[in-house]
């Protein structure tokens, strides 16, 4: 096949039974586009609107010159971003069986690391790491093991903590339209973690304004700051948090769940306003 019958396809369909008889020249002008650089314009002009010269990628003419048509155009380029996939998928699955320690790292934290994201990129680009970087994601590596195994001691140490009765009214209370449930009990205040973050399922627990650890997995997990004395008494209060919750309302004269003050008889003797109880399932 020549070169005029390969364009047959991109012709006008007028022009397809005279393509034989057209010459290259006329070929590679059937298919002209403003230009993209100047908008057509010929020249470019500057912030004030001064004509400051003719554009270089058209040379003045306002029009570019292609051989194929835009669709024809916008289809190769699809394939080629297509092929371009499918070699960097090759690249990385070589890369992978090679070194199954490093490509799952970099796979895990590339999109909160940078750096793992720029081994990414060089694997794709040139298919392997140089040696400085292969020794770099060598010790990430191992401090991410180092790091993960000194958390499985501090959770499998840490002091069991049952907060079902907690977790049952901070669902009650979600179902009943609550969308940040709190509880104080006694001195400390329990808040449900959020739903998609790291820490989904846990628990927290502050004093005031001091964080001092959370909840998860039947596991308190004490903050730096939490002393023993917090801990033995956090651990106390979770056993029981509806009497917790009272001797909070009766402590401060204000409801452990919205800590407004309590006014009436009722509310002051069962240490908790009616309202939240009944959201609380209490």
């Amino acid at each position: 096949m020549g070169y005029l019958d390969s364009l047959k396809d991109d012709l006008p369909f007028d022009q397809n039974n005279t393509a034989e008889k057209l010459t290259k020249e006329t070929v590679l002008k059937m298919f002209l586009q403003p230009c993209k650089k100047c908008n057509g314009r010929k020249n470019f002009y500057s912030y004030s609107g001064r004509a400051i010269g003719p554009c270089f990628t058209c040379k003045g003419t306002g029009q570019q010159e292609f051989k194929t048509s835009p669709e024809h155009r916008a289809a190769a380029k699809v394939a080629v971003e297509a092929r371009k996939e499918r070699d960097q998928e090759q690249v990385w699955t070589t890369f992978a069986s090679e070194q199954p320690e490093i490509s799952a790292w970099i796979l895990s934290s590339k999109d909160g690391f940078s750096f793992a994201a720029s081994l990414e990129q060089a694997v794709l680009k040139w298919g392997k790491l140089t040696d400085n970087q292969l020794a770099a994601a060598h010790k990430c590596v191992d401090s991410r093991k180092t790091a993960q195994e000194a958390r499985s001691a501090t959770i499998a140490a840490a002091p069991e903590v049952s907060l079902d009765s907690v977790e049952k009214a901070f669902q009650r209370a979600m179902e009943a339209g609550i969308k940040r449930p709190k509880l104080n009990l006694d001195v400390f205040r329990f808040s449900p973690a959020p739903a998609t973050g790291n820490n989904a399922g846990a628990i927290y627990v502050k004093e005031g304004e001091q964080y001092l650890g959370k909840v998860m997995g039947g596991k308190f997990l004490r903050a730096r700051d939490c002393s023993d004395d917090q801990q033995s008494k956090i651990q106390e209060v979770a056993a029981d948090p509806k009497g917790a919750a009272i001797a909070y309302g009766k402590r401060f004269g204000a409801c452990a769940i919205c800590r407004r003050e309590l006014s009436n008889a009722a509310s002051i003797e069962l240490g908790i306003g009616p309202i939240c109880a009944e959201k609380f399932g209490w």
